[in-house]
């Protein structure tokens, strides 16, 4: 679909852009489409600084030219020196989306083989008139919203419940571990390509964007680290203990309260109360018995990470599950 959108994008900014430059009268009026076409990128955010590199490059590459003609002539091989000049500092100045763009516009500064004030105008007209079209088509052009990025949160939230409920069913049922894993990993998967996706869809949003959404996924891709080393542990535990039972009936509560708000503080206080319990049990007394019981251990101290990870979220954005649900 955004592949789609791009592709309408671009036929739309370079047909009408084409047909204002022609209505003006402007030389090379299909040039001014296709610069409008180069203007436009997957994301609307890039599109928009793309297009302002393009027009600093591009004022730039006509300065140059023009001076570099003056002082030798328009003759092909001063304008390959300036290409190299040009394509070089673009380069260096991190502006390199206008060079194809520039040099272009310099050709046609080449063909007139003179300096003309109103070829100048004529390039700059083409410049201008092609990004402007194309940054009031990007603004305008309904894509991405937040309606989007709430069905982003929604499935990424469910696959972390699913991640939890799959290992508190690991943590009693250690004899089928590896079909258990198997299934995380198809979780995590889905979970790294919705990120993906909200990253572009996180650049559509331009205005009123402080990128709460995108904090957190990446708060929900921090937890599911997490989730990968309590899987690790839970790997190693071989025979069913009773604090697995209690661990694993905790996760299962824990994973009903994945959501929007912040249930993590609570959820630690639960959390705390039962790793004192463990810590005032009888010690182990075989080493099978302290080995397992520590794999348990590590598993507790990965969700409390896992927790202070959403708390800290709840810190910088306290209003995101209010406004979202």
């Amino acid at each position: 679909m955004r592949i789609l959108n791009t592709t309408i994008k671009m036929v739309l900014v370079g047909v009408i852009t084409s047909l204002i430059a022609r209505a003006l009268g402007i030389e090379y009026w299909l040039t001014a489409g296709i610069v409008a076409i180069l203007s436009i990128s997957l994301t609307k955010r890039d599109s928009m600084l793309s297009s302002i590199r393009r027009v600093v490059d591009a004022i730039f590459g006509l300065m140059l030219s023009t001076l570099m003609f003056l002082a030798f002539g328009y003759t092909f091989l001063v304008f390959s020196i300036f290409s190299f000049l040009f394509i070089y500092t673009s380069f260096k100045l991190k502006l390199q989306e206008g060079i194809v763009l520039s040099l272009v516009l310099v050709s046609h500064l080449l063909i007139e083989e003179a300096f003309n004030f109103n070829m100048i105008g004529n390039e700059l007209a083409i410049l201008f008139i092609a990004v402007g079209v194309a940054m009031i088509i990007n603004i305008i052009y309904p894509q991405s919203s937040e309606k989007v990025l709430d069905r982003h949160v929604q499935s990424v939230d469910q696959l972390i419940r699913d991640h939890l409920f799959m290992l508190s069913l690991l943590l009693k049922d250690p004899e089928y571990h590896e079909e258990y894993y198997r299934h995380y990993e198809m979780l995590d998967r889905k979970i790294q390509s919705t990120i993906d996706e909200v990253e572009l869809v996180d650049k559509d949003l331009l205005f009123q964007n402080d990128h709460s959404y995108l904090a957190y996924f990446h708060m929900r891709k921090e937890q599911s680290s997490y989730l990968r080393h309590m899987y690790q542990h839970a790997l190693k535990i071989k025979v069913l203990h009773p604090f697995a039972k209690d661990i694993s009936d905790y996760v299962k509560i824990l994973a009903n309260d994945i959501g929007l708000y912040d249930r993590a503080t609570g959820q630690l206080k639960r959390l705390d109360l039962l790793m004192q319990y463990y810590k005032q049990a009888q010690l182990p007394q075989t080493r099978d018995e302290f080995e397992l019981r520590s794999s348990l251990y590590q598993i507790l101290q990965e969700i409390e990470s896992f927790l202070l990870v959403k708390v800290d979220f709840h810190h910088s954005y306290p209003e995101f599950g209010h406004m979202r649900s």
